[in-house]
């Protein structure tokens, strides 16, 4: 008997073949999922790898206004890095995105606060806050054109009863590349603040009211708790408004086209520049990569910095 029972248990079991029903549905759901991915890989194709891929290709091809000629090689990137302009170009793109970045990350940062706190009017206060991000470039850029304009804008009796005489910001080197960073940050810390926004409301309420009967006020509240809550916002934070200052272009174009005298050409606005002034088609293709590659660099140390936090 022991031997009959030894004999059966010995005897290898096959594994359960799924059944044809089964098989069945596992087909079915691998279609559905197809149809999920295939036009999103198709969208992504044709919206992301195919523009780059012919910006790579138009930077290595001499070009005749819009027209590519004949394969150049690296012909563009070396006229792109002997150019003594270049230098020009990247120290106003890093004095104008770090100047906006300083004024919108705390105005976003505090905006958030005060809204998170308040209780009453939020809605209309939330909507007052984003009034400017509302606004297209374009109007932005109109509208600060015609408020700072020297003769008839509203902003030239209030900057001579402030004592700094007619408000000719866009007339000279500095204040042009002044009033392009303000206007730049007014119209994006909105976008800061929504963010701000949505991190500060997944913080605990019990870490406050912890620190409130211990003593702590607004103030030990806000380093203790806000601060160490929103450490991988505040850095998603910086590399959205980077980007997007890198790439401006709109607000520039209505307000100064660059200039005067290239104190406002950032490596965007030289890209437009190169096309639709010089029609150096294979020059600007060049510069583009140079800005596709600042913003995956911007991408990876803030992947690598969340990744450290996660830790």
């Amino acid at each position: 008997m022991t031997t009959s029972l030894t004999s059966r248990n010995s005897i290898p079991r096959t594994p359960r073949q799924p059944s044809r029903g089964t098989r069945g549905r596992r087909t079915g759901a691998d279609r559905v999922v197809w149809i999920y991915v295939v036009p999103v890989t198709a969208i992504f194709l044709f919206v992301f790898v195919g523009p780059l891929v012919f910006t790579a290709w138009t930077a290595l091809h001499e070009t005749t206004y819009y027209q590519i000629g004949q394969f150049s090689g690296l012909t563009a990137f070396v006229n792109l890095f002997s150019d003594p302009s270049l230098a020009n170009s990247i120290g106003i793109t890093i004095v104008f995105s770090l100047g906006a970045l300083v004024i919108a990350l705390p105005a976003g940062l505090l905006s958030a606060v005060v809204l998170n706190n308040l209780h009453r009017f939020k809605r209309t206060v939330r909507s007052l806050f984003l009034l400017p991000w509302l606004l297209s470039q374009a109007t932005a850029g109109t509208m600060w054109m015609w408020f700072l304009n020297p003769d008839y804008g509203a902003g030239n009796p209030i900057s001579e009863a402030l004592g700094f005489g007619p408000s000719n910001f866009f007339s000279t080197t500095g204040g042009a590349l002044v009033a392009v960073t303000l206007i730049t940050a007014w119209w994006s810390y909105p976008q800061a603040m929504l963010l701000f926004l949505g991190a500060l409301q997944t913080v605990p309420k019990e870490l406050y009211e912890s620190l409130r009967v211990d003593g702590g006020g607004a103030v030990r509240s806000f380093m203790n708790v806000t601060l160490p809550f929103l450490r991988n916002t505040i850095v998603s934070v910086i590399v959205v408004l980077l980007m997007l200052y890198v790439q401006m272009v709109t607000i520039i174009l209505v307000t100064t086209r660059g200039g005067p005298l290239g104190a406002t050409e950032t490596l965007s606005m030289r890209v437009f520049n190169q096309v639709f002034q010089d029609y150096n088609l294979s020059g600007a293709s060049a510069t583009a990569l140079l800005l596709f590659a600042i913003n995956v660099v911007l991408t990876l140390v803030a992947l690598r910095f969340r990744r450290k936090e996660s830790l």
